[in-house]
């Protein structure tokens, strides 16, 4: 089940709404240019799936739900959150990023907090196993793990430089007390 919270970026401290309904949650994405579709979960554990098979997995997923064939490019992200005791300073937290061309984000494992900066809110949705994103050019963005817990997500652009990142020069990710979804 999907989670959205949605904040002003003048009040990061408590959302504008909660939304657990995806039917309510798919047309604020959109806004932002953002779909989000849940996919089939027939992939293997993560305990079985080096960098190659992520790969491999994801590429077979995408081609049979048939999206955008043009995805040359696909590198693993695994992120892993700290214990609940850690005390991570702002500056070594995620900062917000922009990508240089369009994206799919396919959550194979885990869970995380993806955070989207889009005009003046901050969207803030509770990624889990079998989650696809697509994120247009330009969105800014960063993804934070779990407390506790990993996270695997195969990212997927039409060449090498359109996942290459660029920070925003914002301050939104420091100021933003993360909400784990």
């Amino acid at each position: 089940m999907a989670i959205l919270a949605v904040y002003s970026d003048e009040q990061l401290q408590v959302p504008v709404k909660v939304l657990t309904h995806q039917e309510d949650i798919l047309p604020i994405l959109a806004d932002a240019g953002i779909v989000l579709q849940i996919v089939e979960q027939s992939w293997p554990p993560r305990s079985m799936m080096d960098a190659a098979k992520v790969i491999e997995v994801a590429s077979e997923l995408l081609t049979r739900i048939r999206v955008q064939p043009d995805r040359e490019c696909v590198e693993v992200l695994e992120l892993e959150g700290p214990p609940g005791y850690a005390e991570v300073p702002a500056e070594e937290g995620p900062s917000e990023q922009t990508l240089a061309g369009d994206s799919l984000w396919l959550f194979l494992d885990g869970v995380a907090t993806l955070c989207i900066h889009h005009a003046d809110r901050l969207l803030v949705l509770g990624c889990r196993r079998g989650d696809l994103l697509a994120l247009p050019a330009g969105t800014a963005h960063w993804a934070v793990p779990v407390t506790g817990r990993q996270c695997l997500i195969a990212r997927s652009g039409s060449c090498a430089e359109a996942l290459s990142s660029t920070p925003t020069g914002s301050d939104i990710a420091s100021r933003y007390p993360v909400l784990e979804l």
